[in-house]
């Protein structure tokens, strides 16, 4: 089953329309409904029901521009609007936003860049009319590339807020290639594709009809078992499952796979908080440095993400300094190079149950209590440097 494409409305104010639409994808991931260069026309292409987002394309600070975003917030107050801009002062970004605009960018822009802006304000649009009051926690578990443990860290955090007398639902959106069951040694009959594919409304009781229960107590909605049944989750689905489940768990943590997705991109927008994985090595920390600057365009607050550091103890040639200075933020949690990582995946065992004592294990319990509010332990068993131990953590001096 293939997604629908987005279908795009272009409102064309003070720029030249062939422009606009060469500069659009040209795949079947996007289609172009209509072009129109004035309000009506505008409102009424919104009004025939065609499309799902509007581009307003604009060659700045325009009052016909405002009219266009005043005019379809009227007409159709959950469609998404993004603003391109071939100018960003400041005075009208406030009064563009002021008039309902979803999100704005400055044009020209690749084809990538646009599809990712529409992706994130298509996510963002729906995330607003679905967002749960709610107090509970969604953390939500980011790695720009793959194989730097984020499955490792998701997994071994659930099971420890669940160690920590919390409930937890872990869900797995890494929709092709999810690996929270192996890490936790599950095997499971049921996955969010069977959920997808249900029907009918969701409430608790059919949520928890299809998650997985893990010893510790973590209930785990787990990815589908082939690649080629994820195009069934859609951002709609998940913006149910986490309204419910920030109604009734203490805590929702979710593993995503690799890149920013217009699923991703909504679980961002629908979180608490986030957790970056990276890994002690040159290509991690380039791509976290990215991932990290990626949500700063995003305007996610920095306060609220958590910086995971995995292999901290490699001897590669790297010093804490050099990390900070890549990163622009000291890591929060170092969780030690372990041999016994790799054997307590291999036998699905989450490392905070299989070496309770050890300093991977307090490392994962570490993060866990920026969460749950509990004291950190301090100096060596806080999941930082030991004291006096600097010097060591990267195999030279910091």
């Amino acid at each position: 089953m293939e997604q629908r494409s987005i279908r795009a409305l272009v409102s064309v104010i003070g720029i030249d329309a062939l422009d606009v639409q060469q500069a659009l994808p040209r795949d079947p991931s996007f289609q172009l409904v209509g072009v129109a260069e004035d309000p009506l026309t505008t409102v009424r292409g919104i009004k025939d029901g065609a499309c799902d987002i509007l581009l307003v394309a604009c060659s700045g600070e325009t009052d016909s521009a405002i009219d266009v975003i005043e005019g379809a917030r009227r007409a159709e107050p959950t469609l998404p609007i993004l603003v391109l801009t071939l100018s960003s002062p400041g005075g009208f970004l406030r009064r563009a936003f002021d008039a309902g605009a979803t999100d704005i960018v400055t044009f020209p822009l690749s084809q990538e860049q646009l599809r990712f802006a529409m992706s994130k304000a298509l996510a963002r649009r729906t995330n607003v009319d679905g967002a749960s009051d709610h107090d509970s926690s969604l953390i939500c578990v980011l790695g720009p590339k793959g194989g730097t443990g984020k499955t490792l860290t998701s997994c071994n955090l659930s099971v420890a807020l669940a160690e920590a007398g919390k409930s937890v639902l872990m869900v797995d959106l890494d929709l092709q290639f999810g690996d929270v069951a192996l890490c936790l040694g599950l095997s499971p009959e049921l996955s969010i594709y069977d959920l997808a594919l249900s029907g009918g409304s969701l409430d608790l009781d059919k949520l928890q009809a299809y998650v997985t229960v893990h010893p510790s107590g973590v209930h785990a909605l787990l990815a589908p078992n082939r690649p080629d049944q994820a195009s069934v989750i859609t951002v709609e689905l998940l913006r149910h499952i986490y309204a419910i489940a920030r109604a009734h768990y203490d805590f929702v943590v979710v593993d995503t796979p690799p890149g920013f997705t217009g699923e991703v991109i909504a679980t961002i927008d629908n979180s608490s908080d986030l957790v970056m994985v990276g890994m002690l090595d040159s290509l991690s920390l380039k791509n976290t440095k990215l991932g990290l600057e990626t949500l700063e365009l995003m305007d996610y607050d920095r306060d609220k993400i958590r910086l995971v550091l995995n292999r901290a103890h490699s001897r590669v040639g790297i010093s804490q300094r050099d990390v900070d200075a890549v990163l622009g933020k000291t890591p929060d949690v170092f969780v030690p190079s372990d041999r016994e990582i790799p054997r307590a995946v291999n036998e699905g065992i989450p490392i905070v149950t299989a070496r309770p004592q050890s300093e991977a294990a307090e490392a994962f319990r570490t993060l866990a209590r920026f969460f749950t509010g509990a004291p950190l332990v301090p100096a060596a068993g806080n999941g930082q440097p030991a004291s006096g131990s600097k010097r060591k953590l990267f195999g030279r001096k910091a």
